[in-house]
């Protein structure tokens, strides 16, 4: 599949083995759920229907029926408790649907509905509110178009794995709701640990389009690997040979009794992609339980519309391509290649370096180059051209490899994955050396941002949020930041940890959103990298 291999310019690097392994799933199209004449949880029949029959996925997967008490739950009951949600934004005088996607109730009682933390992130890429509320539509009854009934507050996230929770708290129409008010029933949550490759699931989803008619949606998958994420332990996502339209993102993955054990999700809200993995429900347990009696979450503003791997600004392509992820060690399995051991540093003398990345939304026939640098150099006889014939969704995993006991030569390696031309990713792996120390220096303070980091809307009493812009270096060796806030020498708002995700470095902003607008007074933000303050930008508004 490869177009080109150069000849080596480095004489050291000679003995470095180049080998492939091309990921692709097939393209799976979705199903309508059938109908029913009286949305009933205990009804099995469907409109004009003699028997509609359940999905009944991989019937060996006999685990997994504890949950359910053995009874397989069908696809019309479960319908019940998935909602399509809608992210509007009406702050111009007119309404605009900002992002499409799915939710499924995993708390009745509270109104409590998981969801993917993209579809419903609060902050768009000038720091401001990407949206004015979170509307909620519901199928009362399954096989007909969803119909707006409620909306909904974010009260837990994490960014770090694109899950959210929300509480339905009003009506269509943003009106408080009495309690009961919110009905449907929550899904029986399963166990996602015995979900292997071969384990078969059931996805449901709304299309998302404007122009579909939105009714959900659902089809079979069967899990076919798994991929994780340096910093972590086992696995963050489940990698399924069937795809969903984007609106999917934030529905459920249910096991063959229809018990939940994932959540669709994309790297990054993307309407021209597809969704085409799923978040195990062990990652969501903690945001469910922390959400029991939330009213609230506090969402971290920072600069996260970056080009993966870098500080530089996305191409606006409508192809998505995931930071490379680099590990140590890799299993092969009967559908490919699984990553283990995620790292961004190795030691020296390391044999074989695995690394693994998404493309999304690449058209077929598109070529994708990946081109590998050490200390700045291009490594020609490593760096190659495939064309793309991966559909909508795929991913690419690889190694390089050096079979003398030296190992992979000492340095900072450095890969960037481009399509048809044009920069879409880039990732380091640190092998064997030494990266310095991160630094920053304070800039400026902002209301609003550009998408490359420079004033849009300076610093003022009254604004929605305060934004401080640093430049930042040496962050090669960076794994995670956080911020500090204080106004007049009170802290009032310590972020979560942020992975590191943006390469060595660039402009960078991050800042706070007071719940009453940004005051007068001494604002401070620290800036810690690792753990460690880098930097303080300090602002005094009247």
């Amino acid at each position: 599949m490869r177009l080109k291999q150069q000849p080596s310019r480095l004489l050291a690097l000679a003995v470095l083995i180049f080998g492939a392994v091309f990921l692709l799933a097939c393209e799976r199209t979705a199903d309508l759920i059938p109908g029913e004449a009286t949305p009933t949880p205990s009804s099995t029949a469907g409109a004009g229907e003699a028997s509609p029959t359940p999905i009944v996925v991989n019937p060996d997967n006999t685990t997994g029926g504890s949950a359910t008490g053995g009874r397989v739950i069908e696809d019309h009951q479960l319908a019940l408790s998935i909602v399509q949600i809608m992210a509007v934004d009406d702050s111009a005088g007119f309404e605009e649907v900002r992002r499409y996607g799915t939710g499924v109730v995993v708390n009745a009682e509270e109104g409590l509905i998981a969801t993917a933390y993209p579809v419903v992130d609060p902050v768009n890429g000038a720091g401001g509110r990407a949206y004015t509320s979170i509307v909620i539509a519901t199928d009362r009854e399954p096989g007909t178009p969803a119909q707006r009934e409620f909306t909904a507050t974010l009260v837990a996230a994490d960014p770090t794995v694109d899950l959210a929770i929300l509480r339905v708290t009003g009506d269509a129409g943003g009106q408080a709701i009495d309690p009961g008010t919110f009905d449907l029933p929550a899904v029986t949550l399963g166990d996602a640990s015995i979900a292997g490759v071969g384990f078969g699931l059931r996805l449901f989803g709304y299309p998302g389009s404007a122009d579909a008619e939105q009714v959900v949606e659902t089809t079979q998958a069967t899990i076919t690997g798994q991929r994780g994420a340096a910093g972590r332990t086992g696995r963050t996502w489940f990698k399924m040979d069937a795809r969903m339209p984007y609106g999917a993102a934030g529905g459920p993955a249910f096991d063959r009794f229809g018990a939940l054990v994932g959540i669709l999700a994309q790297d990054r809200y993307q309407p021209s992609g597809v969704v085409g993995m799923a978040r195990p429900l062990d990652l969501l347990q903690a945001l469910i339980d922390g959400a029991q009696g939330a009213t609230s979450f506090d969402a971290p503003v920072y600069r996260d519309s970056s080009m993966p791997g870098s500080l530089d600004v996305a191409p606006d392509t409508g192809i998505f391509v995931s930071r490379p992820a680099f590990a140590e060690n890799a299993t092969e399995t009967s559908s490919g290649t699984d990553l283990f051991d995620y790292e961004t540093r190795f030691v020296q003398g390391l044999g074989t370096l695995y690394y693994e990345y998404v493309v999304n939304g690449a058209p077929d026939g598109a070529v994708i180059e990946e081109h590998w640098y050490l200390d700045g150099i291009e490594q020609q006889s490593l760096s190659s051209s495939q064309v793309w014939s991966g559909g909508t969704f795929g991913m690419i995993a690889d190694r390089i490899t050096a079979p003398s006991a030296s190992g992979i030569p000492a340095g900072v390696w450095r890969l960037d994955v481009s399509v048809d031309g044009v920069l879409h990713a880039s990732a380091t792996a640190v092998v064997g050396v030494d990266v310095g120390t991160p630094s920053a220096v304070f800039q400026f303070a902002a209301a609003e941002a550009t998408p490359d980091g420079n004033i849009q809307v300076a610093a003022f009493t009254g604004a929605g949020q305060i934004l401080m812009m640093f430049d930042v270096a040496g962050m090669t060796g960076a794994t995670q930041v956080e911020w500090h806030v204080f106004r007049d020498n009170n802290r009032v708002y310590t972020s979560p940890q942020v992975p590191w995700t943006f390469g060595p470095g660039g402009r960078f902003w991050v800042g706070y959103r007071p719940p009453e607008g940004v005051g007068p007074g001494v604002w401070e933000l620290e800036l810690h990298v690792n753990g460690t303050i880098v930097n303080v930008g300090t602002i005094t508004l009247f």
